[in-house]
Parts: structure tokens; C-alpha cells; sequence
């Protein structure tokens, strides 16, 4: 499947520079926090939480490390402080840099990772007043031949229903999109607690992928 890879970070340093579109709200606390070595793949800018003051989510990578850091606001008794920051460990070689957007009030995660045999994935969070925290709500996932060597296959887990979509990708001879024709549809009840942001699994993980090649 030519075209399933997930946008990869043209935007970055727009994003960097840039409010997510339509929401002009800054952090109170500055810039994202790197360690020497460190550096900023994307990030998003946004109220996340829905108190009206502004919230960041990025992307950190290092030496052997990378990870996805959200930082939200609080209010507090006599001026605005920040919850704890959340981090979720990633991948820290991906086939392309990561994206981060802010669609109203969830946050998605789209990356991209593997060898010749790559896993797309698309990870949903989003505030959970009860938590305190941002939550997992949703993972897509897709895992595929860049070669077009074998079948590949599909996930979508909406964490809050439960519900689980699973598809076989089977490899034709069709070029580009019509390389692979989804098969053998499942549905399934996968419920789950509660997760928050860095219990998060990966896509491989949903996809039962012990790790792509």
C-alpha cells in the first residue's frame, strides 16, 4: 500500500512556530523542556483540558530515546501552575519525524515506524477530568511490506466502547493503493480500564506484532 504512510513532519517547524489552526492560546509555561542532546520533532500547541488556558503536547528525541511529553495547565489558588507532565516512551527510530494535532479536544498522535515492514499508527488522547490526566480513547493501527513482500493486516480499538476492528491485508498485484484489498473483517469486544497517556500500548502491541523488520 504506496500511500499509507501517515504525513510526516513537513509541518514540524510550522507546528513549532504555530498554534494548532484556530486556537491562539500560548502556554503560560514557556517553551518545551529538552535535555542537552534533545531536540523537538513537533509539537502542538492547545487548550487540551478545557480550562482556557493553554496546553503543549511534543515530541522529544534523543540518543536511543524518544518520547511524547503533554504538559496542561491548573489553576491554581493564586496563580496558574501545571499538572505533571506525561510522557509516553515511542519508538526512537521512525521512519519519519511524528505528527501532532489538535482536532477541538482530541489530541492525535500519527508515527510511522519499522524496517521494511512498517507500522502505521494513529493514537487518540484526550482529557479525563476523573483521571486528571489525558487518556488513550482510541489506536489505529496498520502494519504493511514497504517492499510488498506479504500480507499485512489492521486494528482499530475505540477504548471507551471497547469495540475492536481487525482486518487482513491481502497482497495483490495491483499497484499502488490496489496493492492491498482488506479481507476476513472481525469484531471483537477488547474493554479495557482507564488508560492514561503513558500506559498507552503501541501499535504493534494492538497488532500483536512482536516488532517490525
Amino acid at each position: 500500500m504506496r500511500t499509507i504512510v501517515p504525513i510526516a513532519g513537513a509541518l514540524a517547524l510550522l507546528a513549532a512556530a504555530t498554534p494548532a489552526a484556530g486556537n491562539a492560546l500560548i502556554p503560560p509555561f514557556g517553551h518545551p523542556a529538552t535535555d542537552p542532546g534533545q531536540t523537538v520533532e513537533t509539537q502542538v500547541m492547545g487548550d487540551f483540558n478545557g480550562d482556557g488556558h493553554g496546553d503543549l503536547a511534543y515530541i522529544v528525541r534523543g540518543e536511543d530515546q524518544r518520547f511524547l511529553r503533554v504538559v496542561t495547565s491548573m489553576a491554581g489558588e493564586f496563580d496558574l501552575d501545571t499538572h505533571p507532565p506525561q510522557m509516553l516512551s515511542l519508538d526512537p527510530y521512525p521512519l519519519a519525524d511524528g505528527t501532532l494535532t489538535l482536532r477541538k479536544n482530541v489530541l492525535l498522535l500519527e508515527d510511522l515506524t519499522g524496517g521494511t515492514t512498517a507500522v502505521a499508527s494513529t493514537h487518540r488522547f484526550r482529557w479525563d477530568p476523573k483521571l486528571g490526566a489525558m487518556r488513550l480513547i482510541g489506536l489505529d493501527a496498520t502494519l504493511y511490506s514497504r517492499t510488498f513482500a506479504h500480507d499485512g493486516s489492521e486494528a482499530s480499538w475505540n477504548v471507551l466502547t471497547g469495540d475492536l476492528v481487525t482486518r487482513t491485508l491481502k497482497l495483490g498485484t495491483g499497484p499502488g493503493d490496489a496493492a492491498y484489498t482488506k479481507t476476513r473483517e472481525k469484531r471483537v469486544k477488547r474493554p479495557s480500564k482507564p488508560l492514561r497517556l503513558e500506559q498507552s500500548p503501541g501499535g504493534d502491541e494492538l497488532l500483536g506484532w512482536p516488532g517490525a523488520q
